[in-house]
């Protein structure tokens, strides 16, 4: 079975700015790291220009993660608690050509979702999730 690649854009809301977007997407690498869901990395968007510090551009708030399909369920709880960490936290979770929106839903709502969402792509039996709590 070969690893597939999910991409998660987050939001920290209306009220932030872009440090806190930046802080809030390492978090969530971090957290997904520690759940060793996979390789948790931002975004690339290219190379930077000549004579700039930085090696390559990165996508802000956006983190790509390289994971074998059964530990889909495990990156979406992580995802969840993370979006449950602070107000106004939002994600949308990309995976092939479906794509998850986790905000504004009352949990029972999201949990719907995120069912159906993993359904679709072939992850009902339940297998590689966890409780989420990524504490950190």
């Amino acid at each position: 079975m070969s690893d597939a690649q999910a991409r998660i854009v987050v939001d920290t809301g209306a009220g932030s700015d872009a440090r806190e977007l930046a802080d809030a997407a390492r978090q969530l690498r971090e957290m997904l790291r520690r759940r060793q869901v996979g390789r948790a990395e931002p975004l690339a968007a290219g190379a930077a220009p000549p004579g700039s510090k930085a090696g390559e551009l990165l996508v802000a708030g956006t983190v790509v993660v390289t994971l074998a399909p059964p530990l889909i369920n495990a990156v979406v709880a992580v995802v969840q608690a993370w979006s449950e960490r602070a107000a106004g936290r939002s994600a949308q979770l990309v995976l092939g050509d479906d794509s998850l929106e986790m905000t504004g839903l009352t949990a029972h709502q999201q949990q719907e979702l995120i069912d159906r969402f993993l359904y679709g792509n072939g992850e009902s039996d339940g297998e590689g999730g966890g409780d989420g709590d990524g504490a950190a």
